[in-house]
């Protein structure tokens, strides 16, 4: 079993920290560790404690107090990893990524700030933030992505059901293009059905994000998935009315 744990190191350099600015950081912290504690699904998600406090600049571990799984480790490391990026990891939800920015958005202008995860063996992956990191984020999240509701028809292409988080390749009919498919656990048994036939076409209905550069679909969440009607040669024949008399 493993242990949750984010190193953070503020003021770097320095001797202390303002209160003001001491209350901001540690407050929105709070709501991005719960928040994705929610997101994680872990028993009772806002109760992160803080540990190993150090006699300098602010440098403090904050720590899950139960044990995890070496699976939800992996996702969590994964995600501050992605969130130090400036990335905006699918498996948490936009508040969740919005809370991590508004903790690097309150460090001075220029300065940075160290924050690190623990392996399974407590060898640490160090990382660093600045404003510049929410900057990023932000400008990626709203430019030059656009985020839609709708549907997209195509063919199942591959499909990751091992991966966080799960998805399938859809092979889009009108553009032939393939399309990231985030699923929920709801909709894989229309899934298995649906590769039970070669040809099946599917419905796939949720939000989609579109990268404006490109004019293409970035990936898609899916909300539900429609299984459509096999179409046979009386189908045709009805459609062109073949049949019809003169």
């Amino acid at each position: 079993m493993s242990q949750l744990r984010l190193r953070i190191t503020l003021n770097k350099g320095k001797r202390g920290i303002s209160l003001d600015k001491l209350e901001k950081i540690i407050e929105e912290l709070r709501k991005f560790l719960a928040s994705m504690g929610d997101d994680m699904e872990l028993t009772e998600p806002a109760s992160w404690v803080g540990v190993d406090f150090k006699n300098s600049s602010l440098e403090f571990t904050s720590e899950y107090p139960y044990d995890v799984g070496s699976e939800r480790l992996t996702v969590f490391n994964d995600a501050i990893v992605m969130l130090a990026r400036s990335e905006f990891p699918q498996f948490l939800s936009p508040s969740t990524s919005e809370h991590f920015f508004e903790v690097a958005n309150f460090l001075d202008e220029g300065e940075t700030a160290d924050v690190a995860v623990f392996g399974q063996d407590d060898s640490t992956v160090p990382l660093e933030i600045s404003r510049r990191t929410a900057t990023l984020a932000r400008f990626i999240d709203v430019l030059p992505y656009r985020e839609a509701v709708g549907s997209v028809q195509g063919k199942i292409h591959s499909l990751y059901k091992e991966s966080k988080p799960p998805h399938f390749m859809l092979r889009e009919l009108s553009t032939d293009n393939l399309i990231k498919c985030l699923y929920p656990d709801s909709e894989y048994p229309a899934i298995v059905k649906a590769l039970e036939v070669k040809e099946q076409v599917l419905h796939i209905h949720g939000r989609i994000r579109t990268d404006t550069r490109g004019r293409s679909i970035h990936h898609l969440n899916v909300d539900h998935i429609l299984l459509a009607d096999p179409y046979s040669i009386d189908d045709v024949d009805k459609f062109l009315r073949t049949g019809k008399t003169q």
